[in-house]
């Protein structure tokens, strides 16, 4: 018989959740407010001038080259971050040492991004560990200034992404994995199915569930990313690694253009229900239908 729902669990479990759900619907408005405020300086304004905030903001060619490299950035990272965490899930489930690898995949993971950006900053630079290592190999004609070079710097903070989230994905997929029906696996086996085929026909058509978790989940993770590009490059050089938070932070606290900043805020908040809101039809009807 199931358990009765109490007073006691409202306020230790609902209540919270109530509040909590309150703050972030009231903070939701309140944003939305500002960007159609005339709040442009220090002085606090909330005079309303409608959409003008947003087609100024719109109208501007950062935004669109912010928005475009938050997109690389999803392309690149996305899929092949989700796709080697699956791989490494399955090495790691064959090797009966998950505990381990796990460990030590997670690692970056654990490391908050500011740190994770100074260690890489250290690493990209002229006479940092990459270009070091690569005179030790005597591959010096490789030398770059890697996060210096317009051309090169925003795939090297893609990877440094990469590398941060595979303990995560790889997680996920190690979950997915052990869901999976052992006596499909064990059948296989026993027709002398190769560990290959085993990943190729059993494992990977078996593992959507875990890429409806996640794909949304490290798409959404870039959509709001500004911290490594903060400390690692400010969005540099020019504008070649900009996203949009990092457009949208130095517009309310450099330039003091708060409604110019919140409208950029609304438009990332509505980008992610465009990734939200299919997710969670697709996981209600995965799971629930």
């Amino acid at each position: 018989m199931p358990k009765k729902f109490s007073s006691k669990d409202f306020v230790v479990f609902l209540l919270p959740t109530l509040i909590i759900t309150g703050i972030l619907c009231y903070m939701i408005v309140e944003t939305i407010y500002v960007s159609m405020s005339d709040w442009r300086s220090a002085k606090v304004s909330f005079g309303f001038v409608g959409l003008e905030n947003y087609k100024r903001v719109l109208s501007t060619e950062r935004f669109w080259n912010a928005l475009l490299n938050n997109i690389v950035w999803m392309l690149i990272f996305v899929l092949p971050t989700s796709f080697m965490g699956l791989i490494l899930a399955y090495l790691i489930t064959l090797t009966g040492k998950e505990n381990i690898f796990r460990t030590i995949l997670l690692i970056p993971t654990a490391i908050s991004m500011t740190v994770s950006g100074t260690i890489w900053v250290w690493m990209y630079g002229i006479n940092g560990a990459i270009n070091t290592l690569l005179d030790l190999l005597g591959l010096g004609t490789f030398k770059r200034a890697w996060i210096a070079d317009a051309n090169i710097a925003l795939y090297a903070l893609i990877f440094v992404t990469v590398w941060l989230y595979l303990g995560f994905a790889t997680v996920i997929f190690e979950a997915t994995i052990k869901s999976i029906d052992k006596s499909i696996i064990e059948a296989a086996k026993i027709d002398g199915a190769s560990g290959f085929k085993i990943f190729y026909r059993i494992v990977l058509p078996l593992s959507k569930s875990g890429f409806l978790v996640s794909v949304p989940l490290l798409s959404l993770s870039i959509l709001k990313l500004f911290d490594l590009v903060f400390v690692a490059t400010r969005g540099g050089p020019g504008y070649a690694t900009d996203v949009l938070a990092m457009y949208m932070w130095e517009l309310a606290f450099w330039a003091r253009f708060m409604a110019d900043a919140a409208a950029i805020a609304v438009i990332i908040f509505l980008l992610s229900l465009v990734i939200v809101i299919p997710y969670s039809f697709t996981a209600l009807r995965r799971w629930f239908g």
